[in-house]
């Protein structure tokens, strides 16, 4: 069984051979129950040839890691890799080129979405992967060999799937996959500004201007809450309790216990502060909070605009032969909603550009989109 890299000369080495190979097989294993942050405990490579565990609670070096990752010679081969790429950029790895996601690759194939990697590896191969590892805290030390055997299967399997995958891909769909790889690793790095965390709340666009002022504020304090602490902010409150919080505007720490389902824990540790933020928040001036939509004239109606939305996306992703479900998720639709409708004119200016308006998807969808006659294109 493959023993764990545990210094600095090894990796190294292991890194120099992988890049002569064409194709690398990358995974990780992490921790992140209660943490912002996903937490490394493993990672995994195999390049066809050599298997190697990383053990990055002993790694101290990681330049010649993260030159193989942004080596664009070499196709990283990962499985629904969004949570992989937080994981690695903790220990610096901000650049994965090209990035090949086998997840989105049976999506654009048309198998459907979110297929699990233990499905994917018996549909092309027929092996039936052991998931009983699934639940090990890989912070844990010593790692067993049936752990360390589990973790290795999640690469050894991942790398033929590689040309299986490309057999049944056009060359527009490899094109189509690279770019989105290349977007993935863009999106990390396209984090809403903290004044506008509450945009990315389920429902908040029903509130009135003066609950999103006090939405606004609570969950910008959530978040860099958060980030000082490394909390998951639901550990912190909820997105449920925040709106509740926005709703009621409660004035004394006493209130806040009228709250439904509000931990009281967390009333006796933040009740004074939150009181804090709700009052001022409360005396802002109307000018001053954000308003449930703007430019009215040309809007629609929230539910009325999703679905015109969805349409378009519905039909470009019909003219470039793709499912619309690799055209668009639901957090881009929203986040094209909020960027055009939930914002000021002003507001917009320190925002990311929505991602139906870069890269490739500009390209193919911005044709059927709705275009608000107040932004300029």
């Amino acid at each position: 069984m493959t023993g764990l890299i545990t210094d600095n000369a090894a990796l190294a080495a292991y890194c120099q051979r992988a890049a002569q190979r064409k194709v690398l097989a990358l995974d990780t294993e992490f921790i992140r129950q209660s943490t912002l942050a996903p937490k490394l405990g493993l990672i995994q490579m195999f390049d066809g040839a050599a298997l190697a565990l990383v053990d990055p609670l002993e790694i101290t070096d990681w330049t010649p890691f993260v030159q193989l990752m942004s080596d664009n010679r070499i196709v990283k081969l990962l499985h629904s890799c969004s949570e992989d790429i937080e994981a690695l950029a903790t220990i610096g790895v901000i650049d994965i080129n090209p990035l090949f996601d086998t997840q989105l690759a049976a999506e654009l194939i048309g198998w459907g979405s979110s297929m699990g990697y233990a499905r994917l590896v018996e549909q092309l191969s027929g092996e039936v992967l052991d998931k009983s590892e699934s639940r090990t805290d890989w912070l844990a030390r010593p790692l067993t060999a049936t752990q360390l055997q589990y973790a290795a299967n999640d690469v050894h399997f991942l790398y033929p799937l590689y040309d299986k995958l490309l057999s049944h891909m056009s060359d527009m769909q490899q094109q189509l996959l690279l770019l989105e790889g290349a977007q993935l690793m863009r999106r990390r790095e396209q984090q809403l500004p903290l004044a506008f965390k509450y945009l990315e709340i389920k429902n908040s666009w029903q509130l009135s201007p003066r609950e999103l002022a006090v939405l606004r504020e609570l969950a910008a304090w959530r978040y860099s809450y958060a980030q000082q602490r490394d909390l998951a902010l639901g550990l912190i409150l909820k997105d449920i309790h925040l709106i509740e919080l926005a709703k009621r505007r409660p004035s004394t720490a006493e209130s806040l216990m009228n709250i439904p389902g509000m931990p009281p824990r967390d009333v006796r540790r933040h009740a004074k502060l939150l009181v804090d933020i709700i009052t001022q928040a409360k005396e802002l001036p109307l000018s001053q909070c954000p308003q449930r939509f703007y430019h009215n004239d040309s809007f629609a109606g929230y539910k009325e605009t999703v679905n015109e939305l969805t349409k378009a996306v519905k039909t470009a992703a019909e003219a470039l032969a793709i499912p619309a479900e690799f055209m668009s998720v639901k957090r881009q639709l929203n986040e094209y909603l909020n960027w055009c409708w939930r914002v000021s004119d002003e507001e917009r200016q320190q925002l990311p550009v929505p991602e139906y308006l870069t890269g490739w998807r500009q390209r193919h969808l911005v044709p059927f989109l709705p275009q608000p006659a107040h932004i300029s294109r």
